[in-house]
């Protein structure tokens, strides 16, 4: 059940620097002064938004990990994304859009819940909320189509190995000796990648026998990365 966890207070907040914030000079956090949005507890499993409800609110990961859910038509639903601490979220409604995702957490997560409205204030009052959001757009937007590329153009163990590399490479997630936590599922990978759970659990298993790959209690570390984008990846495409 979510929790309201208080007020947040984005001049002193502790991932400003990773958030549309980040570019404030002194002189304009007091602009912001008056801006508290709410901080929000969900535990994993827990719905944040839902697909096709108003867009009211948009919001920032202060911790954990969150994945989008596309629901098709038949009531399926498919991973498009997995969200990390600092990420912007569910702005559709900037562009009068319901959400066009369901949110749910893969962990327990703290997010700060931004008020629709006032943050548009905001955006006309500080061009450079504006300009964040927009290098946001163009990220996702550049994401998406990498993602493309990668369903389309390269082979199961490219895939997958791309995106075991591109996860572990997250420094912000690193732990003790370069584990870095990871709490989806082989399910959930294969949904992400397009790839069958058989096709993930045995490229996995193989990777950890030959020393590309350790996994406990929720986290992996990779390891001899360039020789692994060697025996998978066609001229290193990983």
């Amino acid at each position: 059940m979510s929790h309201l966890q208080g007020r947040g207070h984005c001049q002193s907040c502790g991932i400003r620097h990773l958030s549309i914030f980040a570019d404030l000079g002194t002189a304009q956090l007091g602009s912001i002064s008056a801006f508290h949005p709410s901080v929000m507890r969900y535990e994993s499993g827990e719905v944040i938004y839902h697909q096709q409800t108003p867009s009211n609110n948009a919001f920032t990961l202060r911790q954990g990990l969150v994945k989008l859910l596309k629901v098709l038509p038949n009531g399926r639903s498919h991973i498009v994304r997995v969200l990390r601490q600092g990420d912007l979220f569910g702005f559709d409604g900037f562009a009068g859009e319901n959400y066009n995702h369901t949110a749910v957490p893969m962990t327990g997560v703290e997010v700060c819940r931004l008020p629709l409205a006032e943050l548009l204030d905001l955006k006309k009052q500080l061009p450079e909320i504006e300009q964040s959001m927009m290098i946001r757009w163009i990220v996702h937007l550049r994401e998406a189509e990498d993602m493309m590329v990668e369903l389309g153009a390269k082979k199961a163990g490219e895939r997958l190995a791309s995106f075991l590399i591109r996860w572990s490479s997250n420094v912000d997630d690193q732990q003790d000796a370069g584990w870095v936590e990871m709490p989806l599922s082989r399910a959930e990978i294969g949904e992400l990648l397009g790839l069958t759970v058989e096709t993930v659990s045995r490229f996995m298993s193989e990777w950890k026998r030959q020393g590309f790959l350790q996994e406990q209690r929720g986290s992996i570390r990779m390891q001899q990365v360039d020789e692994l984008r060697r025996l998978v990846c066609a001229s290193g495409s990983c």
